[in-house]
């Protein structure tokens, strides 16, 4: 049996509209859960991997239903940087030493089909959400574009893999106008979008399927039985054969220790008024989104209407800060600025979730009747799809890709409960006192 009490999603209540709200149509509310239901698969959250986990099960005859704590996308399926890009978290290099050359191959496989998948599904189902190609890596130091070299050709010699564009000191500055860059590294069949109007799209789909959704639902109690799972909520109890948690950052103590696996941080987004095409193209040449290669990340592209979206790093606590306005506008106004003299007009934060090694946390519970997917790293957009997709394969025992990213040996954060925030503090401190010896090298 698995309880919880704190809840994370609370943070988001009586918050302002992001962008993402501002811009997307707006999803129908569904009815809270007010009475006890029976089902084949019951899935807790709300984002991309429920919902894609949904559409594939609903697909194959299942009753299945979706419960939701707050709203549909309220997490960080529908509030975060936006870039779909291919591989993992780590690069292959690191995970060639880390399994060896088969599974590291496997891993880089399953990400490039996690973009395919994703593409596949916004044409399958017409979803409008300003997909646009193109992931820039910016090097911050001069050091950086021997890392980019190494990677086209290890990837070309190991991989048959050349979709990427190199930029040197000079061309970098024609692609992204600031004088922060030394190097770059496009990949060509890496994507940036709106990710609420996917999640949006995806969820209307489910409806159309039968799905049944729940919203303002938060399950408080998972109870195993012998043959079935009861997750109670506070007005019903749902029934249910086999039972998918997808709440990634928002998981609190929902499944006890599993939560140890990863640790949640806070990121932010700001976003500044339409700044026009023109400036636009001035800024990023081709509307590509951008990360830099620091410790602790900015990422940015242009939205639909020419907006800058600005992602800053995370925050040491895990309380949401007052204002990240000023927290991210200082990283924005590093990179450019001058664009000091443009309104900010939206600015939201959200909860993620980081594993020791970067990697997803894949696993079951309850003699297989359980199964969760979450600790996408930062890296989730696409890894979440395809995580909702692998869970589902596992439940019609169509292939063994879930079962490869189970076998994955984490490791739980040092000091549990007692220590977990403090030790990643700690790092966070030590990565932005790294980045700073970088920046004066």
């Amino acid at each position: 049996m698995f309880s919880t009490k704190k809840r994370t999603y609370k943070q988001h209540f009586n918050e302002k509209d992001s962008f993402y709200k501002y811009s997307s149509p707006k999803f129908k509310e569904q009815q809270a859960l007010s009475e006890n239901l029976n089902t084949d698969i019951c899935i807790v959250g709300g984002g991309l991997t429920g919902i894609s986990a949904a559409l594939n099960l609903a697909d194959q005859g299942y009753d299945v239903c979706i419960v939701e704590a707050n709203k549909i996308g309220s997490g960080a399926s529908g509030r975060n940087g936006g870039q779909l890009g291919i591989g993992m978290r780590k690069d292959q290099l690191y995970l060639e030493n880390k399994f060896g050359f088969e599974k590291a191959e496997f891993f880089w496989n399953v990400g490039l089909d996690a973009v395919k998948n994703v593409t596949n599904l916004i044409s399958k189902y017409n979803i409008d959400c300003a997909l646009k190609p193109g992931i820039l890596h910016a090097g911050n130091t001069k050091k950086d574009y021997k890392y980019f070299i190494e990677e086209i050709e290890h990837m070309k010699s190991k991989y048959s893999y050349d979709n990427y564009e190199y930029f040197d000191e000079n061309s970098i500055k024609d692609e992204v106008n600031t004088d922060q860059y030394y190097s770059g590294l496009l990949t060509k069949d890496s994507f940036h979008l709106n990710p609420l109007k996917l999640t949006y799209g995806l969820a209307i789909e489910c409806l159309n399927k039968n799905i049944k959704i729940f919203e303002n639902s938060p399950i408080d109690k998972i109870e195993e039985k012998s043959d079935n799972v009861l997750l109670f909520s506070k007005k019903a109890v749902i029934k249910s054969k086999k039972v998918i948690v997808a709440c990634n950052g928002y998981l609190d103590n929902l499944l006890g220790s599993v939560r140890n696996f990863f640790m949640p941080i806070n990121n932010y987004i700001i976003a500044t008024e339409p700044l026009g095409e023109k400036l636009a193209r001035q800024i990023i040449k081709r509307d590509c989104g951008v990360v830099d290669s620091r410790f602790m990340i900015d990422y940015y592209r242009f939205s639909e209407d020419h907006r800058l979206l600005f992602g800053g790093p995370e925050t040491l606590t895990s309380k949401f800060v007052n204002n990240p306005v000023e927290f991210v506008s200082k990283r924005l106004f590093r990179v450019f600025p001058n664009l000091k003299n443009y309104k900010i007009e939206f600015s939201w934060g959200g909860t993620l979730a980081i594993s020791v090694n970067r990697l997803p946390v894949f696993g079951t519970l309850m003699n297989n009747k359980l199964y969760y997917a979450h600790a996408y790293s930062g890296h989730g957009l696409a890894m979440s799809v395809m995580g909702g997709k692998m869970i589902a394969e596992k439940i019609l025992d169509k292939n063994n890709h879930f079962n490869k990213f189970t076998e994955i040996n984490h490791i739980k954060i040092p000091g549990g409960d007692l220590l977990r925030r403090p030790n990643y503090s700690a790092a966070i401190l030590y990565y932005r006192f790294r980045d700073y010896l970088n920046s004066i090298n």
